[in-house]
């Protein structure tokens, strides 16, 4: 037992597996983080493109009823549109500082933005992904008939 201590002493190799084991430690657990936090932030992604979509689209079904009543025309409520396109999102968990609405006469665009804390990258000292959607909704008449048509 004593012979073999001394040839393991000798040979100089003491601990350069260990520092090996470790360095590999650490790579594979940059890879993990990649791969969990990378997917939440592409899960993120969807889900604020999603969320854009839904509320244009709140936006985009307020229509003007007087001009509706008075001349027939179909035209977004501007006002209306903007409560309801801010509302929906803010029930989704957006602030307002995360959240833009522009609206046209016969569009709502919307686009959203959120930051996603990360797991397992926070421990190389990256604590947050930035994602953002936007999505544009147009008011329809019926099933087919776009305000301004099709693209």
């Amino acid at each position: 037992m004593r012979a073999a201590l001394r040839r393991v002493r000798a040979s100089g190799d003491t601990g350069s597996l260990s520092v090996f084991v470790v360095g590999l430690v650490l790579v594979l657990m940059a890879l993990a983080g990649l791969v969990v936090d990378g997917g939440r932030a592409v899960n993120a992604r969807a889900a604020a493109a999603d969320d854009a979509e839904q509320a244009a689209r709140a936006g985009a079904n307020q229509l003007d009823q007087n001009a509706l009543r008075a001349s027939g025309r179909v035209v977004i409520d501007p006002a209306a549109a903007q409560v309801a396109a801010t509302n929906f999102l803010a029930a989704r968990g957006y602030a307002r500082g995360e959240v833009s609405v522009d609206i046209q006469p016969n569009s709502v665009r919307v686009a959203v933005s959120d930051d996603i804390d990360t797991t397992l990258l926070a421990l190389v000292n990256i604590d947050t992904f930035h994602v953002t959607g936007s999505a544009t909704a147009r008011a329809a008449v019926g099933i087919v008939n776009e305000i301004g048509g099709a693209p």
